[in-house]
């Protein structure tokens, strides 16, 4: 008999031990990685199903708040295949390296006279503010706007006519030489008849149509004569509005003259290069979940447009541009330590390039005191101390 137990007891032992163990890490990431899978389904779900519940906003909504949860979940509990996939991956990119280089270069050689076309396209500046502005308000209106099929149309109208309302009244407000009249040259007082007649009849005509401009529009919304296809809804006017107002080039250079009247000491007297980054950025943000809304609503070429002109163009060169710039000035600058509160409060001392007080300053090796604007623009120049003409040395 105690052979037989001994027997029994080994037999057992041998049996269990081939069977594998799963610890609870493992339970958890395969249980994540299941519960991922239920949540992507409504990816693969019939289109008329979110249609009917809300649309493709009611699908972006749902991307944005599961999305990041299921992928920080998946990085806190990795299943056990993932780094095998990740190494294939790395492997297979390896591989691919050297085909996938001669084949960006000859799509690279193939796309260089389009580039160039994208260029030019963006040096007529006027004209390719417009045409991202009437595809993005064209967009909306296929989107947001459900019985207004002009809308897109009045509300870029209204929107020019608010424009040139504020550049004129800024022309009068800047204005210096009110003097109708127009000399032969600087320090003569001789009056050029001929240009004197022309200047007062421009101004003139600059001012009837600005009162033209006013009355019309104000006759057109106070008697609502010719407006049965205007419907804008509130998130319309938002959308379009900020658009408009961070790409319009009177606004783009009003917005840095108020950010600078705050005199925030972070911005360092950049104003003008963060407010380039911070339009170009939102602007394009604002094109990028149009773009999918299209599509859902199979609206192909519209989508093709807006992401190639307000996402991809405006995206790749003017917010390129914006952040090369800023890069390069907070770059030149990074060398320069900033000023302490102590420093400056014992210094009582004005920057010796714009004579300006200084609230924030950065300090130079010799020990001199600068705005970091004025002395960014002192190095464009000069890499010698504006003050000691020595050049700077770090340690």
């Amino acid at each position: 008999m105690g052979m037989i137990s001994r027997v029994r007891g080994r037999i057992r032992s041998d049996s269990f031990s081939k069977i594998p163990t799963i610890k609870s890490e493992d339970k958890i990431a395969n249980t994540v990685w299941l519960i991922s899978l239920v949540f992507l389904l409504p990816y693969w779900a019939p289109r008329g199903l979110f249609v009917a519940l809300g649309g493709a906003w009611l699908m972006a909504a749902y991307t944005c708040l599961v999305l990041p949860v299921l992928i920080s979940a998946n990085y806190r509990y990795p299943a056990r295949w993932y780094p095998a996939v990740a190494k294939l991956a790395h492997e297979a990119a390896r591989r691919l390296q050297a085909p996938t280089a001669c084949v960006l270069n000859v799509l690279k050689t193939a796309y260089s006279p389009l580039e160039r076309a994208e260029r030019l396209f963006l040096q007529m500046n006027n004209l390719s503010t417009m045409i991202s502005q009437l595809l993005m308000f064209t967009a909306c209106n296929r989107l947001l706007v459900s019985h207004g099929r002009l809308t897109c149309l009045y509300s870029l109208m209204f929107y020019n006519v608010i424009t040139y309302s504020v550049s004129y009244i800024r022309e009068i407000c800047t204005k210096e030489d009110w003097s109708p009249y127009v000399n032969v040259t600087r320090h003569s007082r001789v009056k050029h008849l001929a240009m004197s007649a022309t200047k007062i009849v421009l101004e003139w005509t600059k001012a009837v149509t600005f009162i033209v401009t006013i009355t019309f529009i104000l006759l057109t919304f106070g008697l609502e004569q010719g407006l049965e296809y205007y419907r804008p809804n509130a998130l319309y006017v938002l959308v379009t509005a900020t658009y408009y107002l961070l790409s319009e080039k009177t606004f783009l250079e009003l917005w840095p003259i108020g950010l600078t009247a705050l005199k925030l000491e972070r911005l360092e007297g950049m104003e003008m290069l963060y407010f380039g980054v911070w339009a170009r950025g939102i602007t394009t943000m604002l094109a990028i979940p149009i773009v999918p809304a299209l599509a859902w609503y199979e609206r192909w070429r519209l989508a093709v447009l807006v992401f190639y002109v307000c996402v991809y163009i405006q995206g790749r060169y003017r917010l390129g541009e914006a952040l090369v710039k800023l890069n390069e000035a907070c770059g030149s600058l990074a060398r320069f330590r900033r000023a302490t509160t102590e420093e400056l409060s014992t210094l009582e001392d004005v920057c010796a390039v714009c004579l300006g007080t200084m609230k924030a300053a950065r300090v130079t090796p010799c020990a001199h005191f600068f705005h970091a604007d004025c002395l960014r623009r002192c190095l464009s120049t000069s890499d010698r101390c504006p003050i000691c003409v020595r050049p700077y040395v770090f340690y």
